[in-house]
């Protein structure tokens, strides 16, 4: 698909230029298109009204997407949580049948993840009963947010065209968008935070004004904390350099620093605050995350570089090795203990990042966005950010895209300026080449094989836990499913083990046979369940009544 995109834009740019050299004298703009820079909160509105539209328009196609990433599972289980009202839920009896992957059981049962994207579902849950609606409004208004951001930055115009090409290529079809996972919460509150710490110490700035965009900044970085605590953190770490830079060299005292400090340390006092009940509620201790404590009871792997992990915790259930075996194997841990591996890691990851955010089309743009970045004093604060989370995610031995997340603003400051660097150049084929690669990204993006912008991961195996829900959904009464696989065929990352927060008002539940004669402990735990007992190896599956709980 690389020399597809490149091809495609090596063609827009000759028609492009056949087009512009017939049209080059036309420079009027369209009234609408005047009317709409005339202010920036009416590109903003444009902006997340077309990210809104325009994957509504999709549906047909693309659908509401299913879960098939544990994940995924594990975020809507955080969502189910908040949506019944309550922080973490009580550890359900025979809980080892329950053990899932990003999830916690003991002491309470709850995800592991921070809680922004928790949050967004629960939104979307309650409010429209369909928590995908929460991923579907919280990356519209990420696509604001960089238009937004932008503006603080370029041109309203240019502004805007950030924001358009936010939502081509994250709106529409990307796994951010049709998923329950991704960077849409992360990324927006990079993008809210940086577009308000640069706005905060403008010269004529209202004192009003000042508190909002304070506001604006701590909530960003409170979004980064409950999101991506640590990529975010390396993302902050330079903005808050920047604010203290600001102070001193414009020797800010007085109520100008206040109002410009105050709403960030409030905000800051009580996030943290937050955070630590929400701690208690699920861990028992204010300091422990349940990502940490997930990880002592189920991680054997490191996280970091240099890291040893945990040599000394044996895993009892076959399923969970083979999950960390997996995990492993594909994202090259054996890799980072030679330098030829891992920097053939490093490699391997930089181009997964690189073909997810930018692709061939906007490289030249990006890459002549970001030199022009370091030439600029006032844009200097874009490539810090960038850096600093490369350096952070540089040193983690495992990486997907969304873990990037936290600086997708910048990625569209350097494709901006970029674009905008060429289109002054004022020549025919460097402005044909400008309108060649908005065009190559829209074709691209909306063409659903190609991995740019692709669409939630394609499985291989069918889906089969849908399929199982949907054979017991007609039968009377509640169903308890007990799972096991074919280890030699099972993939881990296929599991069929997931389970909402109230057990009680759960029609099926999904649990882990632990072999012969192990499960019976269930039949007194859940009398009033019919038992079925399923056995797969991802490609078939053979479900039949359970003759468990007959036999004393």
């Amino acid at each position: 698909m690389l020399l597809v995109e490149c091809g495609a834009l090596l063609v827009a740019s000759g028609v492009c230029w056949l087009l512009m050299r017939r049209a080059r004298r036309l420079t009027v703009h369209p009234r609408w298109l005047l009317w709409l820079l005339a202010t920036n909160l009416r590109g903003v509105s444009f902006v997340i009204a077309l990210a809104l539209v325009a994957r509504a328009l999709l549906l047909p196609i693309a659908g509401i997407p299913d879960p098939r990433v544990n994940d995924e599972y594990s975020y809507l289980l955080m969502a189910d949580t908040f949506a019944h009202h309550r922080l973490a839920n009580p550890t359900p009896p025979a809980w080892q049948h329950f053990e899932t992957f990003h999830v916690n059981l003991v002491p309470t049962y709850h995800s592991k993840y921070p809680v922004a994207q928790g949050v967004a579902l629960t939104a979307g849950q309650v409010v429209f009963h369909q928590p995908w609606i929460g991923v579907y409004l919280s990356t519209a208004l990420l696509c604001g947010a960089i238009c937004w951001a932008l503006q603080a930055f370029v041109s309203p115009g240019w502004a805007l065209l950030g924001g358009l090409l936010a939502v081509v290529r994250l709106a529409l079809l990307s796994y951010w968008m049709n998923s329950y996972w991704g960077g849409s919460m992360a990324a927006l509150g990079g993008a809210v935070a940086l577009g308000a710490v640069v706005r905060l110490f403008h010269s004529g700035r209202s004192g009003p004004d000042r508190v909002l965009l304070s506001s604006a900044f701590a909530a960003g970085l409170l979004i980064l904390a409950t999101s991506r605590p640590y990529e975010g953190l390396a993302f902050s770490l330079p903005l808050f350099g920047y604010f203290g830079y600001r102070v001193i060299r414009d020797r800010v005292r007085g109520s100008v620093l206040l109002q410009a400090s105050l709403p960030l340390v409030l905000f800051s006092v009580a996030g943290s605050l937050a955070m630590g009940h929400y701690n208690r509620a699920t861990t028992g201790q204010a300091l422990l995350m349940p990502y940490v404590l997930n990880y002592r009871t189920y991680w054997p792997l490191p996280f970091f570089l240099g890291q040893k992990g945990n040599p000394g915790l044996e895993l009892q259930d076959p399923v969970f090795a083979k999950f960390f075996q997996s995990t492993e194997e594909e994202y090259g841990y054996q890799k980072t203990k030679t330098i030829s591996g891992l920097l053939d890691l490093e490699s391997q990851r930089l181009g997964s990042d690189w073909f997810f955010y930018i692709g061939p089309a906007l490289s030249l743009p990006v890459l002549i966005g970001f030199l022009s970045c370091i030439q600029q004093a006032r844009l200097r604060i874009v490539v810090l950010v960038s850096l600093s989370t490369a350096a952070a995610l540089a040193v983690c031995i495992y990486s997907m895209p969304h873990y990037a997340a936290p600086a997708t603003v910048a990625v569209y400051v350097f494709a901006v300026e970029g674009l905008r660097y060429l289109w002054d150049q004022k020549a025919c084929g460097e402005r044909s080449f400008v309108v060649a690669v908005c065009v190559t990204v829209l074709a691209v993006s909306l063409a659903r094989q190609t991995g740019s912008t692709a669409l939630n991961s394609r499985f291989q195996f069918p889906n089969q836990r849908k399929l199982i829900a949907e054979q017991l959904s007609s039968r009377p009464g509640k169903h308890l499913v007990l799972v096991s696989y074919d280890l030699d065929r099972h993939y881990p990352g296929n599991e069929l083990v997931h389970n909402g927060a109230d057990f009680d008002s759960e029609k099926i539940l999904w649990a882990r046979s632990k072999g012969e004669g192990k499960d019976v402990g269930l039949c007194a735990a859940y009398p009033d369940r019919a038992f079925w007992s399923v056995a797969t190896d991802d490609e078939h599956v053979a479900m039949r009544a359970s003759d468990l709980c007959k036999h004393p």
